[in-house]
Order: structure tokens, then C-alpha cells, then sequence
């Protein structure tokens, strides 16, 4: 009775999807041929033929001569050939291809021909299809890099029966009528909104051209608005319309979809790994993107990249972290509380995890599962990331020079450090000094404070400012200036480096308690009566201290 039902339910589901494509043809088709009849009605009820008829067929055929073109002309975008993503082969990878294959067989539909690893937050099957999904081929199944990273084998096991789950409860036949349908209205809606805003520009340089001839003769530009784009833009906005009916339609049963395919998940991995993943999964998507901001990309200005794989693969560093992890753990028992988006295929993962959450306790399949990080199931982990970062990242990354972690982190801020220095060593050549921190020092101390200070970049209010309010504004830009002159010096020669946290911003290191003294001493070199002392003293106790340069 259930497996009835459900072919019922996805018998009507599909009708319902190709219905509503069929419906966005006839609406095409009807307005070319309610502008087709009104002109025949006109003609055969017209004793004679007048000046309305040509403007009459004038519109009708701007009007209709567009849906024509776009809607039933126009080549639809066809998918790129070559799919994403590395190729991993059976023989290369028999463990991760052996968990696949227990899975499909959990479930009960046929597996992938190819296995490919990608670099999104996600892992997805899809099908070569023909006749809206009627007639199939060949399936794919993408895995990203982060999953298999950022999951454990039970939890990478209930995101596959998921995947899977689509094809056990025939979802994809709807799916690929969805996809045509979208397509062609996207298509469609973009074509028309392209054209508009041609005739705009059209019309926009039409009315420049002649007011240029106005005012070459002598007389007045005229203000004329180029319109918005004419029928072309009419049309968009209405064919916009019914793609929102489309799309509330056809997403309210993708995202019933999903919640079936998250049931099945837990019925072949188990309740408590699918919910995990759930949870998981959104949170691995930010650290992920963290992570490629801050650390993965963090040297690219100047000239760096972190040793080949760990482009990905250092996102485990990451998750290692033990404040971080703490950190990822908080966020995955604290989802979002949103509200269903009527446009999006995906219920908020606050439901889907609820609803997982709620079903009786079930372990899943026997043999399937372990808390073993899933990255284990490959083999050569950290070359498939490498070969993955050859295929995803752009041409100039091939000239970047590799370095470890520590140093990737050193000499970034390094170059950070000497970009931030550029306005004090101008200042200080500008006034015919070295651009080294003992001549400022040297100038501080002969009072020639306030002729750096005008040399620097400052606010209106500070150039303005006179007497004592001067001094205040110039203390603390004179300090920072110092600052980043002691820093760089100390840096550049190795005496203080930076150290890598996974769990905040790189900290300033200096031998022994130095650190702690430098405030101090850059107080007292910029203070009313300078006294650079302090400051020489700690340079020359950090050089001092600093570890011999290894004899190359």
C-alpha cells in the first residue's frame, strides 16, 4: 500500500511539473496567437482599411515577435561537457568506492559510474537523462573535499543514503522536469531583460546623438527618458510572474523531497549520525569559508601559498583546534531558527534536524558507520587535495612560491608590516632621515616630533588642531608609527616572529619578556620630554637574545 502511494504521489507530483512547463509554452503560445487574431478580427470586420490597422500590426508584431524569438528560438544553454572536480577510479580508491556501493545497495538503486572530488560544502548525484528524465543513463556522485575532511565515516554514510534516497523515492524524474522548466524560464526572463536593456541603451544614444545636433546648431538639449526598455521588459516581468508560481510550486515539493530523503538516510546510516550531519554540515560550510579567507588565501598578495594540499586539507588543522572545535560544536547545537523560503529547494536545516530528531532510535544498517574521520577512506589524501587545487585554482597560483604554515603566516604579516611602514619611512626621508626606528628615535629625542607628525597622513581635525590639542593627536599617531618601525625591524631579521593560532589572529612573538615591556618604552620615546632609552635598551636586549641564523 505505501510503495502505491507513493508512486501516486510522485505520478502527480511529476504531472503537476510538467503541467506548469507546459503551461509556460501555451502562455507563449497564447499571446502570439491572441495578437495573430485580433488583427485577422480587425481586418475581416473593417469595411476599409485605415491608419489604426498599420499601427495595430506595428505593436503586434513588437510584442509577439519577441516571444517568438526567445521563447521558441533560442537555443537553450546546454551544461559544460567536462564535469568538475577530480576523477576518483575504483582502483585507486577500493575503500571509498566499496562504502558507495554498500550504500547504493542499502538502499536499492543502482550506483555511480564515476566518483569525482570536488571543493563545495557538498556532496550530490546526478544522472544523464533524456526526455525530461524519462530515459537514464549513466549517474555521477560528487563529494566534497570538506565532508570527507570535516565528517566521520557514520556521518559521510547517511549524506550518500541521502543522495541515494532521491533516486529510491524516484524524485529525480520530477527533479529533471523541474530543472527544464526552470531553465527555460530563467532563460527566458534573462533573454528578455537583455534585450530590454539593449533597446534602452539604443534608445539612450539615439537621444545623445540628437541633442549633440541640437546644441552643434545652437539650440536646447531636449530631456527625453529613454523608457525602461519597451515590450521586452513588459514581457520579462510578466513571464517573472509565472516563474514565481513555478517555483512556489515545484520548490514545496522538492523540499517534501528532502524531508523523505533525510527518513531514508536514518533508516540505512541511523538516527543520531544523520542528525549529526545535519548539523554539521552548515557549520563545516562557514569553517570552510573562514578558513579559505584567513589561512588558504591569507598570503596570496604577497606572493605565497601554504605547501601543495593543504589548500583544502589544512581546513584539519582547523577542525583540530581545540577552542575551534569547541567553537563548531556551539554553532551545530545552535542552528538558525528560519522561516521557510517558498523559493528554495531546501527546508531550513533547524526543521530537517527536527524532524530527524523526532523519529524512534534506529543504528542503521550493521557494518555501516564508525566515528573514524571519513577522510581515512581515501587513499593519498593529501595528493588528491593537491592534484584538486591544480584543477580549481586559477593560472596565477602556479607562481606562487609554497611555504609551511609558520612561515606562511611570518612572512605574510612581514609583508603586511613593511606595506604599513610606507608612510613613516616617507616621512622620515622626506625630512632627510634614514628610514631605519634609531633614526626616528634620534629624531624624537632632538624634538623633531612634530615635523614627522605633519609628514604622516592625519585627519582635518588633527592638521587643524594647535597648542595641547596638537600634542594629544600627535602622540598616538607618532607611537603607532614607532610601532610599526620596531616591529619591522625586530621581524625582519627574525629577533620576533609571528606564531600560527588556528583559534585567533597571529600573535607577536619577542624573546623572553619583551613583549611585555614594548608598551612601556614606546610611551615613554613619544611622551612630552622624549626618552628613547627604554626602547634602544629593548631593541638591542631582543637582537641580543634572538637564536643564530642556521649556517646554510
Amino acid at each position: 500500500m505505501s510503495i502505491e502511494r507513493t508512486g501516486m504521489r510522485t505520478s502527480t507530483r511529476a504531472l503537476l511539473a510538467v503541467a506548469l512547463l507546459v503551461g509556460f509554452y501555451l502562455l507563449s503560445a497564447a499571446v502570439v496567437v491572441g495578437l495573430v487574431w485580433a488583427n485577422v478580427e480587425l481586418v475581416v470586420n473593417s469595411d476599409r482599411f485605415h491608419a489604426g490597422m498599420v499601427k495595430l500590426w506595428a505593436l503586434s508584431a513588437a510584442i509577439a515577435y519577441p516571444v517568438l524569438r526567445v521563447v521558441f528560438l533560442t537555443r537553450r544553454p546546454r551544461g559544460d561537457a567536462e564535469r568538475d572536480g577530480l576523477l576518483l577510479t575504483r582502483a585507486e580508491q577500493p575503500e571509498l568506492w566499496a562504502r558507495v556501493d554498500r550504500i547504493a545497495g542499502a538502499t536499492g538503486v543502482r550506483g555511480p559510474a564515476e566518483i569525482r572530488l570536488v571543493s563545495d560544502v557538498n556532496a550530490y548525484v546526478s544522472e544523464d537523462t533524456r526526455l525530461l528524465g524519462l530515459v537514464r543513463g549513466p549517474r555521477h556522485l560528487a563529494i566534497g573535499a570538506p565532508l570527507l575532511i570535516g565528517l566521520s565515516e557514520a556521518e559521510l554514510d547517511s549524506v550518500l543514503a541521502h543522495e541515494f534516497g532521491h533516486y529510491a523515492n524516484n524524485d529525480v524524474r520530477l527533479g529533471a522536469v523541474t530543472v527544464a522548466g526552470r531553465t527555460a524560464l530563467l532563460h527566458s526572463i534573462a533573454t528578455l531583460h537583455h534585450r530590454a536593456d539593449l533597446h534602452r541603451a539604443d534608445k539612450a544614444a539615439e537621444i545623445a546623438e540628437n541633442n549633440a545636433d541640437r546644441q552643434a546648431r545652437g539650440r536646447k538639449a531636449r530631456d527625453e527618458d529613454p523608457g525602461n526598455g519597451g515590450v521586452e521588459r513588459f514581457l520579462a516581468k510578466a513571464f517573472t510572474q509565472y516563474a514565481k508560481l513555478y517555483f512556489r510550486v515545484t520548490e514545496s515539493v522538492s523540499r517534501r523531497e528532502e524531508f523523505a530523503a533525510d527518513r531514508h538516510a536514518a533508516q540505512v546510516a541511523g538516527r543520531d549520525a544523520t542528525a549529526a550531519a545535519l548539523r554539521r554540515i552548515p557549520v563545516l560550510g562557514a569553517a570552510q569559508g573562514f578558513y579559505l579567507n584567513r589561512y588558504a588565501t591569507m598570503g596570496w598578495s604577497a606572493g605565497l601559498l601554504p605547501l601543495r594540499g593543504q589548500f583544502y586539507g589544512g581546513l584539519a588543522h582547523l577542525l583540530a583546534d581545540p577552542e575551534r572545535r569547541e567553537e563548531l560544536a556551539a554553532m551545530g547545537l545552535d542552528l538558525p531558527d528560519q522561516q521557510p523560503d517558498p523559493y528554495d529547494s531546501h527546508p531550513p536545516i533547524r526543521q530537517r534536524v527536527a524532524a530527524i530528531e523526532a523519529l524512534p532510535d534506529t543504528p542503521g544498517l550493521p557494518g555501516l558507520g564508525a566515528d573514524a574521520p571519513a577522510v581515512g577512506l581515501l587513499r593519498g589524501a593529501d595528493r588528491l587535495f593537491g592534484d584538486l587545487e591544480t584543477l580549481d585554482l586559477v593560472p596565477e597560483a602556479a607562481g606562487k612560491r609554497r611555504v609551511e604554515w609558520p612561515e606562511l603566516v611570518h612572512e605574510t604579516l612581514l609583508a603586511d608590516c613593511r606595506e604599513a611602514a610606507q608612510p613613516v619611512l616617507r616621512a622620515l626621508t622626506g625630512s632627510g632621515l634614514h628610514g631605519t626606528v634609531e633614526a626616528m628615535l634620534d629624531a624624537l629625542a632632538a624634538g623633531r616630533g612634530e615635523e614627522l607628525a605633519k609628514r604622516l597622513p592625519q585627519s582635518e581635525e588633527a592638521a587643524a588642531a594647535t597648542g595641547r590639542a596638537a600634542r594629544e593627536f600627535r602622540r598616538p599617531q607618532l607611537r603607532d608609527a614607532l610601532r610599526t618601525l620596531t616591529v619591522l625591524a625586530l621581524a625582519s631579521d627574525r629577533t620576533a616572529h609571528w606564531e600560527l593560532s588556528w583559534s585567533r589572529p597571529a600573535a607577536l612573538v619577542l624573546p623572553d619578556n619583551l613583549g611585555d615591556r614594548l608598551p612601556a618604552a614606546l610611551d615613554a620615546a613619544v611622551a612630552d620630554t622624549p626618552d628613547p632609552a627604554p626602547l634602544r635598551a629593548l631593541l638591542a636586549e631582543a637582537r641580543a637574545a634572538a637564536p643564530a641564523p642556521a649556517a646554510s
